[in-house]
């Protein structure tokens, strides 16, 4: 019994010793975060931010990336001040920027900013998309940038100049109505606003070509003949011939402004058969100036009921 108690309490003072040995580790050092951090500067390819300094800091680490982005935050470099430019950015887009505070060894949590934007430049990928001449509506779209607050569009008339359609849209697209069958200039630029001031982007302009309508589809004695609508401020058109209604398409024939008909006898060297189908639609070629194009080929017509199609 005797020798029992001795042996606890021997182990017992060991536990003690033990535990005396067992130093506390110590506490580790923190930074406090930064506070007021805002978008003070805005250009095309930059952003400047600035906060209220933290305690203990003694440079801050900038970090940022697209908004929305799946990507994790790039860092963009480092201050000891509590104001930073970001460079090389997008024109036009929306960036979520973070700064973290350090000691040296040590990063605070970070404070983020989620609205950060950069100034719109000129657009990028305006075309023509699609262009009904039954219902007279033509439809415009570019590219989308996140950091765009609206676009400004305008419709004009190709050969006069003249201002015919203005829209503001917050979309990357535009519909205009009751067009007519001629060739329209489409101006668009894109505009942000920052700090309750609209900065614009510089124009950026298409000329928007209808296809030429065909009236008048003929198959007669081993000859093609067909007859379009003239497309005010066009500089010529393109004949493409097929056999099937949605591909096999050939340029059969290019013709001036003052054409609007066209008979044809053989195609790519074979001569035309009476008894077979043929398909045909006509291009619209407006070459003035810089804004030269060709119209898109929404429709055709057949010969082997007199009707049209869609491409």
């Amino acid at each position: 019994m005797k020798k029992s108690i001795t042996i606890r309490l021997l182990a017992f003072f060991m536990l003690i010793g033990g535990l005396c040995l067992v130093k506390a580790a110590p506490a580790q050092a923190s930074v406090s975060g930064v506070t007021d951090l805002k978008q003070t500067g805005a250009a095309k390819n930059s952003i400047t931010v600035s906060w209220t300094p933290a305690k203990d800091a003694v440079t801050y680490n900038v970090y940022y990336k697209e908004a929305g982005a799946d990507s994790d935050y790039r860092l963009s470099g480092s201050t000891a001040n509590p104001a930073y430019t970001l460079q090389g950015l997008q024109d036009g887009v929306k960036y979520y920027v973070q700064v973290k505070a350090s000691d040296g060894t040590t990063e605070s949590y970070g404070k983020t900013l989620y609205d950060a934007v950069t100034l719109p430049d000129q657009i990028r990928g305006l075309k023509q998309k699609r262009w009904y001449y039954f219902i007279h509506i033509l439809d415009i779209e570019w590219e989308r940038k996140s950091g765009v607050t609206g676009y400004e569009v305008t419709l004009s008339s190709n050969s006069k100049g003249k201002l015919l359609q203005k829209k503001d849209v917050g979309t990357a697209s535009v519909s205009f109505h009751q067009v007519k069958d001629s060739v329209y200039t489409v101006k668009v630029r894109a505009y942000t606003v920052y700090q309750n001031v609209k900065y614009y982007s510089s124009y950026s302009q298409i000329n928007c070509i209808p296809q030429a309508r065909i009236t008048k589809l003929k198959l007669k004695g081993g000859k093609l003949s067909v007859s379009w609508k003239k497309v005010d401020g066009a500089t010529g058109y393109k004949i493409y011939v097929s056999n099937k209604p949605k591909s096999g398409y050939k340029l059969v024939k290019s013709l001036g402004k003052k054409k609007g008909s066209c008979t044809l006898a053989k195609i790519k060297g074979k001569k035309i058969k009476s008894k077979k189908a043929y398909y045909i639609y006509v291009q619209t070629v407006c070459n003035k100036g810089k804004n030269k194009g060709t119209s898109g080929a929404l429709y055709y017509w057949s010969t082997k009921n007199g009707s049209y199609g869609y491409l």
